[in-house]
């Protein structure tokens, strides 16, 4: 029998609009982490997700030998290092700290798209049925933001964005899952409150009527500060986050389409090489 704790997993890379996606199914009524990071200058409206589980997932990462913000593919299991060091236990506690006995919660921290698995295996163990959700947005308005807030060059930028969204769509690909896009999301609200309960499998209106009286103020359009082209192929990673970004628009349509899957798989080779 299916457990029925849910767990909405929100995924991709920073500045993609996580943190809007986040606050609207907390809208629909999944309770947000306790210890919420604090709104800052680069996301005013908040991060909606916990300070404490981004701390440690960069400890995290940091096991595993590499860090949020390098592109480097992970060369162990993060489900092997967590365990064998402790990390997995006191994530697993630190989950059970931040939502309690909730039986509906939302999850959102960008290191997570590096870390499904891990992720999926703590939720299981807390009894907690897990819906990824994967934000994508345009890399060069990625690049741009990150290059305001953190002084990444472009080059670094879309590369972080390949990494993140390569690993998050080929983590949760072949189950139910949400695909979503920044920019259809200032668009519509809407959106995400459909594609969440088609992949959790419930009815989309009683969300709805759940989200309606605030999401509008969520979904602003003036909170989009770069509205800009895809990469034009000047270079090899432009190039590469160019086909990606271009492949998972074919995602939004159908999450799980075999021909985008495939493509994107050939996109991956192509990165790991260089």
């Amino acid at each position: 029998m299916a457990s029925a704790k849910r767990a909405i997993l929100i995924l991709g890379m920073h500045r993609s609009g996580t943190s809007l996606c986040s606050k609207i199914v907390h809208l629909m009524g999944f309770q947000a982490p306790r210890t919420l990071m604090a709104p800052t200058e680069a996301n005013p409206e908040g991060y909606w997700e916990s300070e404490l589980i981004y701390k440690l997932n960069d400890r995290i990462l940091e096991a595993c030998g590499t860090q949020w913000h390098k592109r480097n593919c992970m060369s162990v299991d993060p489900l092997a290092v967590t365990r064998r060091t402790g990390l997995y236990e006191e994530l697993k506690q630190l989950l059970a700290s931040e939502f309690g006995d909730a039986d509906r919660i939302v999850l959102k921290d960008p290191r997570i798209s590096r870390l499904v698995p891990l992720y999926e295996a703590v939720l299981a163990d807390a009894g907690y049925r897990a819906t990824p959700v994967l934000v994508v947005r345009n890399p060069m308005e990625v690049a741009a933001s990150l290059a305001k807030r953190d002084q990444f060059t472009v080059e670094r930028a879309v590369r972080l964005w390949l990494r993140y969204t390569l690993d998050a769509e080929r983590a949760t690909r072949g189950r139910a899952r949400a695909i979503i896009s920044y920019e259809n999301t200032l668009e519509d609200w809407r959106e995400v409150v459909r594609k969440v309960a088609d992949a959790m499998g419930e009815a989309a209106d009683p969300l709805m009527a759940q989200a309606e009286c605030r999401a509008e103020e969520a979904a602003r359009s003036d909170l989009r500060h770069h509205e800009l082209p895809p990469p034009a192929p000047t270079s090899w990673f432009r190039f590469l986050s160019r086909q990606a970004y271009m492949t998972t628009q074919n995602l939004l349509r159908e999450p799980n389409d075999v021909a985008a899957t495939r493509r994107l798989d050939r996109i991956a080779v192509a990165f790991e090489v260089f």
